[in-house]
């Protein structure tokens, strides 16, 4: 089968209509999303809605959980906790209902798919270091588990002697004797210093994995978290990739 991969959308509306136009080119099985669908952008409602309309699973991200008070927000910085704030006023009561009941990990034939980590995904913990890697590959059966979480796009490989090696391309044919943790990146907010929308594909056949980068319009959608007072940084970051 082949699968159209989301992550980390944010309220960001542009960019996910962007993501949907490229996926709807390609000839794709199920769509899956991985959560945050909310936070931190300007169309927490209109973002649920569309991926709800297009997505067959989708997981709960801690931006998901955070405006239902389901997660404990005091490590959040300013902007994320101001973003907290202004998202639970705007969400509709179906809405909520929707978001609490969305699992947080998802199993498939040959791969697992979750919004952090695949050994605590209620922890909300990152995959940043192969020491991660090595603590998160006992806890998934498959070959593959997709992430996101971070923002940042990564492939992690498990070799069959125990060697881990860290990939930063955007397409790899998985080695049928090794084992996958691989990060989609973010539709609304991506975070290495490349602006455009992430998204992927994933061949569980072949075991072919591409990550795809899709323009779009980030005037409009900074314009729009300017105009409903959200923090002028969530705006800028966004021009920047980071």
């Amino acid at each position: 089968m082949r699968y159209g991969i989301i992550s980390d959308i944010h309220g960001n509306l542009e960019a996910l209509e962007a993501v949907f136009k490229e996926l709807e080119k390609q000839d794709l099985d199920k769509i899956l999303c991985l959560g945050d669908v909310i936070g931190y952008g300007p169309d927490p409602e209109e973002c649920v809605a569309l991926v709800r309309s297009r997505a067959d699973i989708i997981l709960a991200g801690n931006h998901d959980y955070a405006p239902l008070g389901l997660v404990d927000t005091s490590f959040f910085n300013i902007y994320a906790k101001t973003a907290v704030e202004w998202t639970a006023s705007r969400l509709s009561d179906e809405t909520r209902t929707f978001l609490e009941q969305c699992p947080l990990r998802a199993e498939f034939e040959n791969f697992t798919i979750v919004h952090a980590t695949p050994s605590r995904p209620e922890a909300w913990n990152y995959i940043l270091s192969i020491d991660d890697a090595v603590e998160n590959f006992p806890h998934f059966k498959g070959q593959v588990c997709f992430i996101g979480h971070s923002h940042v796009p990564l492939i992690i490989e498990e070799k069959s002697d125990g060697r881990i090696l860290v990939h930063r391309k955007n397409m790899v044919r998985c080695d049928s004797e090794s084992r996958y943790i691989i990060n989609v990146g973010s539709v609304g907010q991506p975070r290495d210093l490349n602006p455009r929308a992430a998204c992927a594909l994933f061949d569980s056949e072949r075991l072919e994995y591409e990550l795809l980068r899709v323009e779009y319009e980030v005037g409009m959608t900074q314009r729009k978290i300017l105009d409903r007072g959200l923090p002028a940084f969530l705006a800028e970051r966004l021009a920047l990739g980071q």
